[in-house]
């Protein structure tokens, strides 16, 4: 039986852009289930800037622990708040406490986790994968929250989505994850050819520290026409994917970004679960080597050179974008 409906709610999910954003729909299902509860946000710096206007968000609290210090001082700031149920999403070491200190009478974190013992409602993963942002919802269902109170789709509000995108396709090849990153070369070569074949501009998007990986990128493209898309912030990003008619990024913050604004996807998934990571959707599409046994693996490392991403062909890549301009065509 679901507990009393609470007055204040506390979401935790400190950190990585792409479960930021793909808890925006948990969010938006408890504001639609809790209309009269007030609902706050915990969540580091950058995660704060990715749900800058939300609707579902009351108040957003920005988290900047450094040291076991401060963070004891954040878990005696969160009890001193009083919220009824407190949600914690991240369920890390820092996180667990901070709840288990917290006071509310519903301490809800994953049931998995070796740090259960902070929670006395323990939300219980789905028995098969399934897109993380619905995963979020379900775990949620113990509470009372349905899975109709969510958006299908992550919801971001940093820029507005143009009615007629320019004919542009974005690359963005980085990742901090090796196993996730397919060659610079080969996003060179689908942008020579995607630029031949449908006359379309292509936007290489890259942050700190991945300046090299684009210039590679640039090289391998050539001569064809390209914008150089240096994103400092999440809103920089976001304003320079509204543009864009499709997005082909690797399991990565720009994927989950460009979802969340709407903007078509391909991804290319080597090591990352294309079912828990791209959202079951026609607007967007993945691309992997399904008959590789290893394929999805979820490994940091690989014993196999990185064959998964080494031998993914351009030319497979290639139809499955098409399509997809076609249909942002065809789409009023």
């Amino acid at each position: 039986m679901p507990p009393e409906a609470p007055k204040s709610i506390l979401v935790v999910q400190l950190r990585r852009l792409g479960d930021v954003i793909l808890a925006t729909p948990a969010l938006e299902a408890l504001k639609n289930r809790f209309p009269g509860a007030k609902l706050d946000f915990l969540v580091e710096a950058p995660g704060a800037e990715a749900v800058a206007g939300s609707p579902a968000i009351d108040e957003t609290l920005v988290y900047d622990a450094k040291g076991p210090a401060s963070a004891l001082a954040w878990a005696f700031k969160i009890r001193a708040r009083r919220y009824d149920w407190i949600i914690d999403f991240l369920a890390n070491p820092r996180t667990a406490v901070l709840t288990a200190l917290s006071g509310a009478l519903v301490k809800a974190g994953p049931a998995h986790v070796s740090r259960r013992w902070a929670y006395n409602h323990r939300m219980v993963q789905s028995p098969r994968a399934c897109y993380a942002a619905a995963e979020k919802v379900l775990w949620l269902s113990g509470l009372g929250v349905l899975a109709e109170d969510a958006p299908a789709l992550p919801r971001i509000h940093l820029a507005p989505r143009p009615a007629t995108p320019e004919n542009v396709v974005g690359l963005a090849p980085a990742s901090r994850k090796i196993t996730r990153r397919w060659p610079a070369s080969s996003y060179g070569r689908l942008g020579k050819l995607l630029h031949d074949k449908h006359g379309c501009r292509l936007k290489v998007f890259w942050g700190p520290g991945e300046k090299d990986l684009a210039d590679e990128v640039v090289r391998a493209v050539g001569g064809s026409a390209l914008a150089i898309a240096e994103t400092r912030s999440i809103s920089d990003l976001a304003r320079e994917l509204v543009s864009c008619r499709v997005l082909v990024a690797n399991c990565a913050g720009p994927k989950h970004v460009a979802v969340a604004l709407g903007v078509p996807t391909v991804t290319i998934h080597g090591s990352s679960d294309p079912a828990s990571w791209t959202p079951p959707h026609p607007d967007h599409r993945f691309v992997r080597i399904e008959e590789l046994a290893c394929i999805g693996c979820r490994l940091n490392e690989c014993p196999y050179h990185l064959e998964c991403l080494r031998q993914l062909s351009v030319e497979r890549v290639l139809p499955v974008v098409s399509e997809l301009l076609a249909r942002s065509q065809a789409t009023p």
